[in-house]
């Protein structure tokens, strides 16, 4: 069975936290209804996403839960069927990401990847084996990321060459 790659938005894939526009983005307007949201997107970030998909199961793990599937996919030119981890509760933890208990309950004994501007030491400690991407918000998904995303799925897991 292929491993997951955890998707998270807001930081690694729209660095919020950036000063200005970093290299390779672009700014983008999304709207549903009432509401606005201003993101910055890396239009390579649909290309490598898609190539990992060889070697992964895309999940969403974003707050912005099914409207991920709906407005940023299209964006990103990924599937708009990608499953998605639902948040019942966001109050904090002490420790660590709050998404932390529903990522273990929602991968069972699957093993993954899981990129996310809150993870961290807590995150590498609950989850060993696993690749803990943290992100920096301000810079968003680099290289450097999606190499390591491409070494932990060559590692071959049981059903993946």
């Amino acid at each position: 069975m292929r491993p997951l790659l955890l998707l998270d938005f807001d930081g690694p894939l729209n660095p919020h936290a950036a000063d200005g526009v970093p290299p390779g983005y672009r700014r983008h307007e999304i709207t549903e209804g009432a509401r606005t949201w201003r993101v910055l997107l890396n239009p390579s970030h649909g290309v490598e996403l898609n190539a990992l998909a060889a070697s992964f199961d895309l999940v969403w793990a974003t707050s912005w839960e099914h409207g991920a599937n709906r407005l940023l996919s299209p964006l990103l030119g990924l599937p708009t069927d990608l499953p998605t981890i639902m948040w019942p509760e966001r109050s904090p933890v002490r420790r660590g990401s709050w998404r932390a208990a529903y990522v273990a309950e929602w991968v069972g004994e699957r093993s993954f990847a899981w990129v996310d501007d809150e993870v961290g030491d807590a995150e590498r400690e609950r989850f060993p084996g696993q690749l803990i991407l943290p992100v920096d918000a301000r810079t968003g998904l680099t290289a450097e990321h999606f190499a390591a995303l491409k070494s932990f799925a060559d590692k071959g897991f049981p059903g993946h060459p």
